[in-house]
């Protein structure tokens, strides 16, 4: 790192009130990380527009999808899977210097919070691309059973922001993106929380419902690194995880996914009633449906690779089409990615979208 990034790329520890009593008991003090622009230190006076990005489902203050340096995420990958990767496509820290020195981005501040609920998976098991232990995730959803993470967001990690770095205050300075399950707390907290943000872009939301349930995921890079049998493994295991998941934030008292029962072909024949209407609370159409209004006010972006390893394809298209029938003005992307799904459609096709997504924000808030 040069000198002066240190002092720009941070990473600050912050107590978040909203967290305090959590069910879990999640830590509290949260380490948020902040890019600051180039000039930044240049000038006492000027303040910046923000975008505050989401994190994914298993990712934590360690494992953010923009790094100082992209390269630093995947440390659990063998070196002739890395060498696949398209790091032209990918965005860090670095990348947005350069962008902004050369004015394709103006000069802005970007956030990102640590939403993890810092519970170990359903099996503990390691994510072969970091070598860290999978943790599951809030999916910045207010409830009962795991915490206040809509709030968090919304109230503590804003404030802290605005009081401590020179931030264009209010909504029309903020923007929020997120990634698959960030990309589904953009969209939940666009709706609830009105005057808090001016645009969103969500990324492969993670709309986990359970007409996916018996989707088969299969992410051909774990397959590269670890053989067919051991990734169908892990695979199912995760995608176990993410439903588990579900019902110990919607439903916990109630769980759905024990209730399912199958014909003899394995296809769902019935489940808990009102476990079920549980999860529909939290169904992200339902909710577009009920703050219909508050989101047609927003500039907001949606897209998805075709060929997601998790199925996410299938609810964006879902939720495209709910937005479409409430006359909801957006920007839908449902694209073809074939660099990206070699590796996995899901972690790659996000990766190579963010600085568009971040353009996309840019393009909507603050002043030049």
């Amino acid at each position: 790192m040069e000198s002066g990034q240190a002092d720009r790329y941070r990473v600050d520890r912050f107590h978040a009130d909203s967290l305090e009593g959590n069910p879990l008991k999640s830590p509290v003090d949260r380490d948020i990380h902040i890019y600051l622009p180039p000039d930044y230190y240049d000038s006492a006076d000027r303040r910046y527009p923000v975008v505050y990005q989401l994190h994914g489902y298993n990712s934590n203050a360690k494992s953010l999808n923009v790094p100082a340096v992209q390269q630093e995420r995947f440390g659990g990958l063998p070196a002739d899977i890395l060498d696949l990767f398209d790091w032209s496509r990918s965005c860090d820290y670095m990348k947005l210097d350069g962008l902004i020195a050369t004015g394709e981005l103006k000069p802005f501040i970007m956030v990102q919070p640590d939403a993890s609920l810092y519970l170990h998976d359903k099996y503990g098991t390691y994510d072969f691309m970091t070598n860290d232990t999978r943790t599951k995730g809030s999916f910045y959803i207010n409830s009962p059973y795991t915490g206040n993470y809509e709030d968090y967001t919304v109230n503590d990690v804003v404030s802290y922001v605005d009081t401590h770095y020179r931030t264009q205050a209010g909504s029309k300075g903020r923007a929020l993106m997120g990634t698959s399950m960030g990309g589904y707390g953009v969209i939940s907290i666009l709706c609830r929380r009105p005057g808090i943000f001016s645009v969103g872009a969500a990324l492969s939301p993670a709309n986990f419902t359970i007409d996916i349930l018996d989707w088969k995921m299969l992410m051909p890079m774990a397959e590269k690194a670890l053989g067919r049998e051991t990734a169908e493994q892990i695979c199912a295991q995760a995608w176990e995880d993410f439903f588990d998941t579900m019902d110990l934030i919607y439903s916990k008292e109630r769980p759905l996914i024990p209730s399912v029962e199958r014909d003899d072909y394995g296809k769902v024949i019935s489940y808990d009633k009102r476990a079920y209407e549980a999860w529909n609370e939290f169904d992200l159409n339902i909710i577009i449906e009920r703050f219909a209004g508050t989101l047609k006010q927003i500039p907001l972006l949606i897209n998805c690779e075709m060929n997601d390893d998790l199925g996410i394809a299938v609810v964006t298209e879902r939720v495209h089409e709910t937005l479409e029938k409430l006359k909801i003005k957006h920007e839908y992307e449902l694209y073809s990615d074939p660099v990206a799904a070699a590796l996995s459609a899901h972690t790659f096709g996000i990766a190579y979208k963010v600085t568009d997504a971040i353009r996309f924000c840019l393009r909507h808030i603050g002043s030049s």
